[in-house]
């Protein structure tokens, strides 16, 4: 998983880091909140760690803000060492999905992460789409390519499942952005552009490799299955 850290003790924050990658995640490490905000609207996290006191802006503030945005839907769990109820219940009421007192325990940590993402991602009824050398899981939220398994954030894996359930077919940026971010087209479209471009690298979506994954000029996005024959044709 692809994993936001707010925490302006970079000692605390080194090793909330070294045990989110021994566990195989990718941590992205913001000292201030205010950077983290002004990151968070180009970027996709699975899961937020939030500490509450922090330079400029509390984690209180960060919280409320991030709800106030209809297409915020990563789960928020607060890291801090405030550890009355009243806060816990406080933060609990305002959206946050999970509360931990420090000191942090590393098993505890990764035991609560697993579970706010369990929560958020209930097995569904869908079954495997398998596309050449892809394989969806809908259920376990897992993309292989060749069998091996591709890592994706959330946002990454709606729209992988979106592009290769229409194979073929043009879907317009307004699609795009209600079916996997929920919200109007209106609002930044080349939020699309730059999440299609991780795709296309991550799943080696490339003429060379058998696809091509096309921006069409203001209509959207085709993902199409490219021939040898085609690939190697002039022009």
């Amino acid at each position: 998983m692809r994993i936001a850290l707010v925490e302006d003790d970079s000692a605390m924050a080194e090793l909330i880091a070294l045990w989110l990658e021994e566990a195989g995640h990718d941590c992205l490490w913001y000292q201030e909140g205010q950077e983290f905000l002004r990151q968070a609207r180009n970027e996709d996290f699975d899961v937020l760690l939030l500490d509450w006191l922090l330079p400029n802006i509390s984690g209180e503030d960060i919280l409320v803000q991030l709800k106030r945005q209809p297409d915020w839907e990563t789960p928020i769990v607060f890291v801090t060492a405030r550890d009355s109820e009243e806060d816990m219940v406080q933060m609990l009421n305002q959206g946050a999905d999970d509360y931990i007192v420090k000191p942090v325990h590393q098993p505890v940590l990764l035991a609560r992460i697993n579970a706010v993402t369990r929560r958020l991602h209930k097995p569904g009824s869908g079954e495997v789409l398998s596309v050449n050398e892809f394989q969806i899981d809908p259920e376990s939220r897992l993309i292989t390519r060749h069998g091996e398994p591709v890592k994706l954030t959330e946002k990454e894996f709606k729209l992988v499942t979106l592009i290769f359930q229409n194979v073929g077919r043009l879907l317009s940026r307004d699609h795009i952005l209600s079916s996997v971010w929920g919200y109007d087209a209106s609002l930044n479209t080349r939020t699309v552009d730059t999440h299609m471009s991780r795709i296309r690298k991550k799943l080696e979506l490339f003429p060379e490799q058998g696809w091509r994954l096309s921006s069409i000029y203001h209509q959207g996005y085709r993902l199409e299955q490219v021939h040898a024959s085609e690939e190697n044709s002039p022009g």
